[in-house]
């Protein structure tokens, strides 16, 4: 098995919200080829292109419901199963994707 990265976040938003902003974090992330599937439903999957740092990357976002907010499950592995070592790739896009499907912070109390 190659190189992978995956993280678990649980949002306070609806599950239908957070795919559809996923779909478009996905859509917008640098790389992408081809198409992002709805394998089943709460799963999306999208392939990225091979670089001079990797020969490619295959991106799922598992999206469930809970009592507290949404569950998403992110995990970014090497298309290529020998690749053993990704210069940072997985977790970069690893952190994009959460940084995309994090609520906006409130601003402070007592700001302008």
């Amino acid at each position: 098995m190659g190189a992978s990265y995956e993280e678990t976040m649980t949002v306070p938003i609806a599950a239908a919200d957070v795919g559809q902003r996923a779909f478009e974090v996905l859509r917008n992330l640098q790389g992408a080829a081809g198409s992002i599937a709805t394998t089943r439903p709460g799963v999306l999957s999208a392939s990225f292109r091979a670089t001079w740092r990797s020969w490619g990357e295959k991106i799922t976002v598992h999206i469930d419901q809970a009592s507290d907010g949404t569950v998403v499950r992110i995990r970014s592995a090497c298309a290529f199963p020998f690749q053993f070592f990704d210069w940072g790739v997985n977790r970069g896009n690893v952190q994009q994707i959460r940084a995309g499907l994090e609520p906006p912070h409130a601003p402070e109390a007592g700001r302008p």
